[in-house]
């Protein structure tokens, strides 16, 4: 028996694998393999299986991957973070402000975030309708699934703008689907992370941090909360999770990404024993001048005297008279025998600087404050001078800006939400439009689906 679920794991994961490479979610059948048939929902080892492929996916490609053309570096690219180098033209264009709907990294980040999308899918509807898993951990993968679901979404919301909420593997459905709202939107992914907030336990399943527990929803829920602007809940969820005895402040600037960091919430695992992260392989470079992204002299400058992050998160190769800083976050970039550092998609910090802005709005400036100070201290700077709303709401901004750089396009996100992109990016991205504040829709699927038109605004 534990042969057979083996040899079944074992195909569940290579037919899975090339999910993440068709050409749309809304173009082809569903897939006939063991993700789609009853018979992957018979055990939990390969109903885990089936989720467990969904985060391998969100490793190696879409829209929070920190692979070369994932959403981390071209997010990172497209705000104020990186300068490019590089020949990559399309890499270039997301530098440069040139993008046209038919870039092939454009129907990248839609089609795998999708494909991801349906997984998620796949895994909640055949785990309902599976009689042979024990209800406990059978609500723990409905819930994993319905996060899932929620957390890919908002991203593709925040970068496409209107998109379909995709609930469904039926291809029928799915090929003529139409656009919700934002408003809509927010609705399908609170209500799916209300959900998954019940079903999942405060427990994680094994002992890392590398599935989400019920502290990892509510985390999104507080981010979800800050950028619908319910201030009220997004203290409330951040409390949540900072008050949660898994977590401790990590003091120690230098040991903030490693994979045993007591202030991680959730991580995606490197997939092989030794191997580290994809940022690292992203950004990481010794000589120069670079052959990828550097960080901008704009990011450098951000930072202030004596911060800690400058010395110890970024590193600067210097050739003659020129200099190229790289991100060093993440400083692994190649086997390490046993891995030391996993991508971080949720911790500690976020969660404060979060309830920092929330308790703004909600007048509790001293809280605010607090907050902030507890980032900046680690970062051996001295506490806040801003006392008023307005003078905070610029300082959590700022460190924002210097604490999550490189972290699944923050920068963007916060340049976006705050209504700061035009004033920022105009000065130094000579092509830039205010109408790029959303990316656009890929060609393609506006061929295949006239439901999706119109296009976004200016392309």
């Amino acid at each position: 028996m534990k042969n057979l679920a083996l040899f079944k794991i074992i195909s569940l994961i290579v037919v899975c694998l090339p999910l993440s490479h068709c050409e749309s979610f809304i173009e082809v059948a569903p897939p006939q393999s063991q993700l789609t048939g009853a018979n992957t929902f018979d055990e939990l080892p390969t109903a885990t299986a089936a989720l467990s492929d969904i985060y391998i996916q969100m490793r190696e490609n879409g829209i929070v991957s920190g692979v070369s053309n994932g959403g981390t570096n071209l997010m990172g690219n497209y705000a104020d973070e990186l300068d490019f180098y590089g020949t990559n033209a399309q890499l270039m264009a997301f530098n440069n402000h040139t993008i046209v709907p038919s870039s092939t990294l454009i129907s990248g980040l839609w089609n795998s975030t999708y494909n991801q999308i349906y997984a998620a899918n796949a895994v909640y509807t055949g785990v309902t309708n599976s009689d042979l898993i024990a209800s406990e951990d059978k609500n723990r993968l409905l819930g994993e699934a319905l996060f899932l679901r929620a957390y890919l979404h908002f991203y593709l919301m925040n970068t496409f703008g209107a998109i379909p909420y995709i609930t469904s593997t039926d291809y029928n459905v799915n090929k003529s689907i139409s656009k919700l709202t934002k408003e809509e939107l927010y609705q399908n992914i609170i209500a799916d992370l209300q959900q998954a907030e019940v079903l999942i336990p405060n427990s994680y399943p094994t002992a890392e941090h590398v599935r989400p527990n019920k502290a990892t929803v509510s985390a999104l829920l507080a981010r979800v909360s800050l950028y619908a602007e319910d201030w009220e809940a997004a203290e409330s969820y951040a409390t949540t999770v900072i008050e949660n005895s898994l977590y401790s402040w990590e003091d120690d600037v230098t040991a903030v990404f490693l994979k045993d960091s007591p202030s991680i919430i959730w991580a995606l695992h490197p997939g092989i024993a030794g191997l580290n992260t994809k940022e690292a392989r992203t950004f990481v470079f010794t000589s120069g001048p670079p052959t990828r992204p550097a960080l901008s002299l704009n990011l450098m400058n951000a930072f202030e005297t004596n911060d800690l992050r400058k010395t110890n998160w970024t590193r600067t190769i210097v050739k003659a008279s020129s200099s190229w800083a790289h991100a060093y976050k993440y400083k692994k970039n190649s086997n390490t025998g046993t891995s030391v550092e996993y991508t971080i998609l949720f911790r500690l910090a976020e969660q404060y600087l979060i309830r920092a802005e929330a308790r703004v709005h909600n007048n509790d400036l001293i809280g605010a404050q607090e907050d902030l100070n507890k980032i900046r201290n680690r970062a051996g700077l001295l506490n806040t001078t801003a006392t008023t709303p307005e003078a905070l709401l610029e300082a959590i901004l700022k460190e924002r800006r210097v604490e999550l750089f490189l972290e699944q396009g923050h920068r963007w996100y916060d340049l976006k939400r705050a209504g700061e992109a035009d004033a920022v990016l105009s000065p130094v991205k000579p092509a830039w439009e205010n109408t790029q504040i959303l990316l656009p829709l890929p060609e393609a699927e506006l061929l295949l689906n006239k439901n999706l038109l119109p296009q976004n605004t200016g392309y």
